[in-house]
C-alpha cells in the first residue's frame, strides 16, 4: 500500500469572490443572541447541520460551519440542483433557444413513443419546470442504462401533460437533455460564463448520465459559499455583485406559485414554481434531500442558507421563523463579535472516541487480506454493500459496492486502510490517537475527501470512522476477528431507516395496487437486511485470496444473468382478470 500525503486545503475550493462580511450581526439588524439560539435550537433538536449562512442585505451576518466541514468544501446539494437547473433554463429562454411552450418532442423527434405521439407532444419546457409532465419514470429505474431520455419517453402516465402536480427527477434531467441539444453545450460549459464566472465560482462537479449530460435534478456538487453566493442571487432577484445574472422577470415568475402541490411528499409548501417551492407571496426556497436548503424572506431582505445531513428539516423551518420574527430594523448598535464568534468556530458534528487500547491483533492482520464474498441479495436489489452510504451512490451511473478486499497497515498513531470495490482501489489513512486523517478517493467515479479514524472497541474488534465531507452522512465500519474468520458489520448517520423513510412515500406510487403496496411495504422493510448485512469473512495470504477470487468469478455470469431480471408489473394476472 502506497503512503498518502495530502492537506486538507488541496482539494478545498476557496472561490474568487466571496460575500461581504458583517462586522457583527447587529450591523445588518440582526440580534447576535438571535443567531445564537438559532444554532443552539437545532443542536438541542438534533439537526445535524454541517454549514449555516446568515444573510441580510447583501452580507452574511453569521455562519457556522461544524468540523470538519468548511466554507470551501464542496458538498452534494441533491435537488438544489433542479433550482440551478432553471436558472439555466431562465438564460436559454433569454438567448432564444428556448421558450417555455418548446416541447419535448420538437427537440426529440426521434424518441416520441408510436403509441402515444399526441400526448409527449403536450410535455413542453414549462411542464417539466413545475413538474406536470405526466410521465412517471419508476424510481426503481436503473441508473447504470445508457438511455435516460429513452427511460422518461417510456415511462408511464400518471395525468395529461400540465393537470397534476409530481415531484420527478427525471423532469430536470429532461431540461439538460434539451438544452444540451439546443445549444451544443452541456449545461456546465453554458453556465460556466453565465452563471459560475459571475459569482466568482470554480466550474462545479455535477453528475451525469453515461453520455455527459447533467443528471439535472440531483448530483451537483458546491461548497457552502458558493451555495451562499447562488442563493443570495435568486434572494436579490437575480442580481448579484451589481449585475443582473439571471433575468428578473423569469425570476420572478419561477419563485411564484404555478401548481399546487397537494400532499406529494413532505415538502409540501403553498406552491411549486420553476423547481423552487413557495411557501407565500413573501418566502420561497430551494430545497435538497437532508437539509440542503436555500430560503428567501422577501419583506425581511432575509436569505438563510443549511448545508446538512439530516431530513428532519422541519426544525431548521421552526428555527428561521424564530429567527425572522427577530429581525425587523434596518441596523441595531454594534457589539463585540468576540464571544459570538468564539461560539461559531467551536462547533464540530464528530466526537472522536478516547484512544485508550491498541490491540495485539495488529501484528496478525497486517497487511494481509480481509476477503468477504458477494452478497447476492443486494446484488440483485441493486446496492451491494459499499464503504459508502447508500444514499451517496443511489441515482448515480457509476454504482460502487461489492468490496471484497480489505488491508490494514498500522503505522503508530495512524494506519492505512486499503479496500476494492468493482474496479476501483481505494487507501485512505485512520487517525488511531483520536484525531482524524485526511485522504483523497474516487469511488462510483466520484472524488470524495476523508476524514478517517479507527480505534479498537476491545481486543477483537476495531471500528473505522469514514466522512466523506463531500456527502451527507458518516460511515462506521466494525471489524470483529474470530481467529482466522473476520466479520464486518456497517452503519451509517444518516441512518439507511431515516434514508428509506425520506423516500418510503414513493412506495405507494411505484407499488400502486393493492398487492404491489403489500409487496412494496415488505421490500421497504427488508431493505435494510438486505443493502446492510453482515458480511461474513476470512483472513488470508495473498495466494489464497487469489484462489478465492477465481473460485467465486466462475459464477460471475449466473450473477449477471440475475441481476438483470426486471421488476414484474404492478398489476399481476389474477387482479387483472
Amino acid at each position: 500500500m502506497a503512503e498518502i500525503t495530502m492537506t486538507r486545503f488541496e482539494h478545498e475550493q476557496q472561490d474568487s469572490i466571496r460575500i461581504p462580511r458583517a462586522s457583527c450581526p447587529e450591523e445588518v439588524g440582526i440580534p447576535s443572541e438571535a443567531v445564537k439560539q438559532f444554532v443552539l435550537s437545532l443542536e438541542e433538536a438534533g439537526f445535524r447541520y454541517h454549514s449555516i449562512y446568515i444573510m441580510r442585505a447583501g452580507k452574511v451576518a453569521a455562519e457556522c460551519h461544524r468540523y470538519p466541514f468548511s466554507a470551501d468544501m464542496p458538498h452534494i446539494l441533491y435537488s438544489i440542483s433542479k433550482s440551478v437547473t432553471s436558472c439555466a433554463v431562465g438564460l436559454a429562454i433569454e438567448e432564444g433557444y428556448l421558450s417555455l411552450d418548446t416541447s419535448v418532442a420538437d427537440v426529440f423527434p426521434e424518441y416520441v413513443p408510436m403509441n402515444d405521439a399526441e400526448a409527449f407532444a403536450e410535455i413542453k419546457v414549462r411542464n417539466l419546470l413545475n413538474m406536470t409532465s405526466g410521465k412517471f419514470p419508476s424510481y426503481m429505474a436503473n441508473k447504470t442504462k445508457s438511455d435516460w431520455i429513452r427511460q422518461f419517453a417510456d415511462a408511464k402516465w400518471y395525468a395529461k401533460p400540465g393537470e397534476q402536480f409530481k415531484y420527478i427527477n427525471e423532469n430536470p434531467y429532461m431540461l439538460c437533455a434539451m438544452l444540451r441539444r439546443v445549444t451544443g453545450m452541456t449545461v456546465t460549459e453554458y453556465l460556466t460564463p453565465r452563471l459560475w464566472e459571475p459569482l466568482g465560482v470554480k466550474t462545479p462537479y455535477w453528475e451525469t448520465d453515461p453520455t455527459g449530460t447533467e443528471s439535472g435534478g440531483w448530483g451537483l456538487f458546491l461548497t457552502p459559499e458558493s451555495f451562499a453566493k447562488f442563493t443570495l442571487m435568486i434572494h436579490q432577484h437575480g442580481q448579484f455583485g451589481g449585475r443582473q445574472i439571471i433575468p428578473r422577470a423569469y425570476l420572478d415568475e419561477a419563485t411564484t406559485a404555478q401548481i399546487p402541490t397537494g400532499e406529494d411528499g413532505d415538502h409540501a409548501r403553498g406552491g411549486y414554481g420553476y423547481c423552487f417551492w413557495v411557501k407565500n407571496e413573501n418566502e420561497f426556497l430551494g430545497c435538497g434531500v437532508f437539509g440542503q436548503i436555500g430560503y428567501s424572506i422577501k419583506d425581511k431582505d432575509l436569505a438563510i442558507v443549511t448545508v446538512s445531513g439530516d431530513g428532519h428539516t422541519q426544525h431548521v423551518y421552526s428555527a428561521i421563523d424564530a429567527l425572522a420574527s427577530q429581525v425587523d430594523a434596518p441596523s441595531l448598535p454594534l457589539t463585540d463579535p468576540t464571544e459570538l464568534n468564539a461560539f461559531l468556530t467551536s462547533r464540530a458534528i464528530d466526537v472522536l472516541p478516547e484512544v485508550t487500547l491498541r490491540s495485539a491483533l495488529e501484528e496478525s492482520i497486517q497487511d494481509k487480506i480481509l476477503w468477504f464474498s458477494k452478497t447476492l441479495p443486494a446484488n440483485l436489489v441493486g446496492f451491494p454493500p459499499s464503504v459508502l452510504p447508500v444514499v451517496a451512490v443511489y441515482m448515480t451511473k457509476d454504482r460502487a459496492g461489492n468490496m471484497d478486499r480489505f488491508q490494514f497497515r498500522f503505522c503508530g498513531d495512524y494506519a492505512l486502510f486499503q479496500w476494492r470495490e468493482g474496479d476501483e482501489t481505494c487507501c485512505v489513512r485512520l487517525g488511531m490517537d483520536g484525531r482524524y486523517r485526511i485522504s483523497r478517493i474516487t469511488l462510483a467515479g466520484t472524488g470524495y475527501t476523508i476524514y478517517g479514524a479507527a480505534f479498537w472497541k476491545d481486543e477483537d474488534t476495531l471500528e473505522v470512522w469514514l466522512r466523506p465531507v463531500e456527502s451527507i452522512g458518516i460511515r462506521y465500519l466494525t471489524f470483529s476477528f474470530h481467529g482466522k474468520k473476520v466479520t464486518l458489520s456497517t452503519r451509517s448517520e444518516p441512518s439507511l431507516a431515516e434514508v428509506l423513510e425520506d423516500v418510503r412515500f414513493t412506495v405507494d406510487e411505484t407499488f400502486h395496487t393493492r398487492l404491489g403496496k403489500n409487496i412494496g411495504g415488505k421490500l421497504f422493510d427488508s431493505l435494510t437486511r438486505v443493502v446492510e448485512p453482515t458480511l461474513h469473512g476470512e483472513i488470508l495470504e495473498k495466494g489464497a485470496y487469489q484462489k478465492k477470487k477465481a473460485e467465486e468469478e466462475t459464477q460471475a455470469e449466473v450473477e449477471k444473468e440475475m441481476e438483470e431480471i426486471e421488476l414484474p408489473d404492478d398489476e399481476t394476472q389474477s387482479e387483472r382478470e
